[in-house]
């Protein structure tokens, strides 16, 4: 290490201020200050690892300390300090205790630049809550620039993600290289804090997607965040202008979707707002995840598609009425909502699609449901004459939202009225809705449901079995179970009168494919389209499940000829939709009239080969 000419003099008293001042900077600006032992560059300190310890929180919390390193990030003006961390010589080979150290510095930002040599007295804190804290040296009573090194302490390597011990507690304040190729797991703070969630091992479950509710799902949860790590540009304020480690602004042909690839990334590890945080040193080389620009090739005469409309509301269908109370808050808005969801469903070309979040605002001409369908069918011309299917009520139960089926007349004509199961529990929510149909080339017939089940939110009002068990199923099981209970009661009672057991349930259940009640209506001797095979609707928090489902009968299992989810938007960046309040310039430039973020549900479609009827019918 090279330094400025700062020595440590026999007396102190044998010194002149001035010429002390003129071997060193004071970041601080007032050259003219008093000197005390604290001040002596090169003088004697106290290692890093010492305050840190192999522990959560420092041994020496609350003490008066000395320290002297290397500045490896310096965020005075964002973050109120500078991280430093020891040099080589200065370790003490203990992997438990980390090498680095936040100095919080108040008043005025000083200039530091990463690779400056500090000298700082002050007290040992921590800074946070107990369970989750920073060791910092803050409370400065002296704060000193010694020269510059040569070259930064060395960064610690990891290949896996530190899951034994105290994880990354051991990295916290140092530089840090990852090798291990990481995934981006959930960029949902991107534009509002700068910040990627990134994981090692791949993408990322929910956990009662892939195991039972109970300990092994709360096993994999742990698992989960264990393996990931934020990515952080080291700024506190929201609405960044731009992002320091990012190449450039995401856009439509670099969309950063999740399931984005990493190379190798260097930088320094924090611990902020309860969660480690790694300030990358330079840009990232990001290894796009592609985009499906087609729907899934499935087989079968009939195509039925399941799709959450992600709150469409049309004001009062005249251009008026705006804001929404959940969807669009303005007429243009509704514009671009409208032409995302008619990309999508055109790209679709479903015989049938069972929707859900469409406002509850009727069936009369300006109706939210009946626009949609009537753009639908301009959209398609003559190849399709879309219709939806009308309840013989003037609304769908009292939510603000409603389930819909819309069809296609020339391939499927209704048989009978269409009926809402509106009994407890689904009186407190959102009726199903149940309309037989017939297949014209064949004659065969099929009953199709729209549900939409209780969400796992809202959990101040959840009592007892909808509370949540934590068991990894969220608020409002009970609910939901019983709902499904309800169901099979009612559809085993032949609600449509047209006498048939060939039964599909399309909709949203809020529900993962391991928890109660998919795992109930297996059971009762339904069976989801998607089998056993592993596929996600959906992504909370960075974690992949289905709470989507299309669920048959036994008697229509043989006819499924195909099924698959079309991942348009739970991987997609939610800038990528059509809200413009509250989004910046670059976020705007996001949008495109495409099927990409049309909503926050992917789309699941599935193809059925129906029996020709009178081919069911002969003995």
């Amino acid at each position: 290490m090279t330094l400025s000419t700062c020595w440590r003099p026999a007396s102190l008293a044998a010194v002149l201020i001035p010429l002390l001042v003129a071997c060193d900077r004071n970041p601080l600006g007032n050259g003219t200050v008093a000197y005390d032992a604290a001040d002596l560059c090169g003088g004697r300190a106290v290692a890093l690892h010492e305050i840190q310890g192999s522990g959560m929180r420092s041994p020496l919390l609350g003490s008066a300390v000395v320290v002297e390193a290397v500045v490896v990030r310096a965020a005075t003006d964002t973050l109120g300090g500078v991280f430093v961390q020891d040099e080589q010589a200065d370790r003490d080979g203990d992997l438990d205790s980390s090498e680095g150290l936040f100095v919080a510095i108040d008043g005025p930002p000083p200039k530091l630049a990463v690779g400056d040599v500090l000298r700082a007295a002050g007290e040992v804190q921590e800074r946070g809550s107990r369970e989750s804290s920073l060791t910092a040296l803050g409370a400065l009573t002296s704060l000193r620039v010694c020269g510059q090194s040569e070259s930064l302490p060395d960064a610690a390597l990891l290949e896996q993600a530190p899951l034994a011990g105290d994880g990354w507690e051991r990295y916290e304040g140092m530089r840090v290289t990852i090798e291990a190729p990481l995934t981006v797991v959930d960029q949902g703070l991107l534009y509002r804090r700068g910040q990627l969630v990134v994981a090692f091992g791949g993408r990322q479950w929910q956990a009662t997607e892939v195991e039972a509710p109970g300990e092994a799902a709360r096993l994999l949860a742990a698992q989960n965040l264990a393996r990931r790590i934020v990515l952080d540009d080291a700024d506190l304020a929201e609405g960044p202008k731009s992002i320091d480690y990012l190449p450039r602004w995401p856009r439509s042909n670099r969309p950063l979707r999740a399931g984005s690839r990493l190379a190798a990334v260097t930088g320094v590890l924090d611990q902020r707002e309860g969660q480690y945080r790694l300030y990358p040193e330079s840009e990232l080389e990001i290894e796009q995840a592609p985009r499906p620009d087609q729907p899934p090739a499935v087989d079968g005469r009939l195509r039925l598609a399941s799709f959450n409309l992600l709150n469409y509301f049309n004001g009062d269908g005249q251009g008026q009425g705006f804001p929404t109370s959940r969807g669009a808050k303005t007429a243009p808005e509704l514009q671009r909502q409208r032409d995302k969801l008619l990309s999508t469903m055109v790209a679709l070309d479903a015989d049938l699609f069972a929707v859900a979040e469409v406002e509850n605002d009727g069936y009369e001409a300006d109706a939210a449901l009946p626009q949609l369908v009537e753009a639908l069918d301009r959209k398609r011309g003559r190849r399709r004459d879309y219709q939806f299917v009308r309840p013989g009520s003037e609304r769908l139960g009292d939510d603000e939202i409603t389930v819909g089926l819309i069809y296609d007349a020339a391939k499927l004509s209704p048989q009978g009225e269409a009926v809402s199961l509106q009994a407890s529990p689904f009186d407190q929510g959102r009726p199903a809705l149940a309309q037989r149909f017939s297949e014209l080339s064949s004659g065969a017939q099929f009953t199709a449901v729209a549900v939409h089940l209780k969400s796992k939110g809202g959990c101040d009002d959840a009592r007892d079995a909808d509370a949540d068990q934590n068991d990894g199923q969220g608020c409002f099981n009970g609910q939901r179970r019983r709902a499904v209970a309800v169901l099979a009661d009612w559809l085993s009672s032949d609600p449509t009168g047209q006498g048939t057991d060939n039964v599909v349930i399309l909709g949203d259940f809020n529900a993962y494919r391991m928890e109660d009640p998919i795992r109930d209506l297996r059971d009762l001797g339904y069976q989801t389209a998607a089998g056993d095979e592993r596929d996600y609707s959906y992504s909370w928090r960075g974690e992949l499940g289905s709470l989507d489902h299309a669920v048959i009968s036994a008697d229509l299992a043989a006819a499924l000829a195909g099924f698959g989810v079309w991942h348009i938007n739970a991987d997609e960046l939610v800038e990528s939709d059509y809200r413009l309040e509250g989004r910046s310039r670059e976020a705007r430039r996001l949008y495109q009239a495409d099927p990409f973020r049309s909503s926050d549900h992917d789309p699941l479609l599935l193809g059925l080969d129906l029996p020709d009827a009178a081919d069911e019918a002969a003995p």
